[in-house]
């Protein structure tokens, strides 16, 4: 014959289960909480690293000058800080005996001091980017032993025609500012020139100028990027979350694998009902 256990003891094995069950769920639940509020956090100070050097919209003309009007329009107005016109090249920085392969962004006087790495409390000398001076990187100058006030040179891929052939464009350079970005990679392979010293060695012109949009709220992009389109349809647009999407597809995936694990271990947390 089967005994019974007493029915104090089912209710004391019952009152236990449910006890583990709710510590397990709980534990589980800090858990998921905990590593999603790593991951949310991770992201949004990556965010704000990135968009903080970098322009959050770039929009580059194909083959004539982005007209004002699309500039002037309302709804760009209403979600942009600021709305810059700028360029780039491709160039050799020349010291000494030293080269080095860099990206010269070139900028107005009034327009480079509304960037954020002008106004952050690491940077240092004039906030105005005058003709015939250069901010430097704060890793750039500790590497080459600059300060503000040596010179340094530039030399661009376009050619100049001589009596010889064509010879690359050089330009000589007073070192007017240090930057730092917090990046070490960018703070070693950017340096900011006016805008007309960049046309000037980069044989470039004002129609190739492109527009450089700073958001207020730049984790919105998806959400701006179809209207953005939609104004300037002559043009081609890229955002900052393009540039760095393959980092930020990691980082979705390693988020949701994340989070399958932290929903696993709470189900595994769950004690299994014995049978008695």
């Amino acid at each position: 014959m089967i005994r019974r256990p007493p029915r104090s003891t089912l209710s004391s094995s019952s009152a236990a289960s449910d006890v583990y069950k709710r510590q397990g769920i709980s534990l589980g639940v800090a858990v998921l909480i905990i590593v999603m509020s790593v991951m949310n956090g991770f992201r949004s100070e990556l965010i704000n690293k990135i968009t903080n050097f970098n322009a959050h919209v770039i929009v580059k003309p194909y083959d004539k000058k982005i007209e004002q009007k699309k500039i002037d329009n309302e709804f760009l107005q209403n979600i942009s800080s600021n709305l810059i016109l700028s360029n780039n090249g491709e160039g050799i920085l020349l010291n000494d005996e030293i080269t080095k392969g860099i990206l010269v962004r070139g900028y107005s006087e009034n327009d480079f001091q509304k960037l954020n790495i002008v106004n952050n409390k690491y940077f240092r000398g004039d906030k105005k980017i005058l003709e015939n001076n250069i901010s430097i990187g704060s890793d750039l100058s500790y590497d080459l032993e600059l300060k503000i006030g040596d010179r340094i040179s530039i030399i661009s891929p376009s050619g100049e025609n001589t009596l010889i052939g064509s010879i690359p464009r050089q330009k000589t350079f007073k070192i007017s500012s240090i930057f730092d970005s917090r990046f070490a990679e960018f703070n070693n392979s950017v340096v900011f020139i006016n805008l007309k010293d960049l046309q000037g060695l980069f044989d470039l012109k004002k129609e190739n100028n492109f527009l450089e949009v700073y958001l207020y709220k730049p984790d919105k992009i998806e959400i701006y990027r179809e209207k953005l389109m939609s104004i300037f349809t002559d043009e081609y647009i890229f955002t900052w979350s393009d540039l760095n999407k393959p980092l930020f597809s990691a980082l979705k995936v390693e988020r949701n694998v994340m989070f399958i694990i932290s929903v696993s271990y709470t189900h595994l947390t769950l004690p299994t009902k014995r049978i008695v």
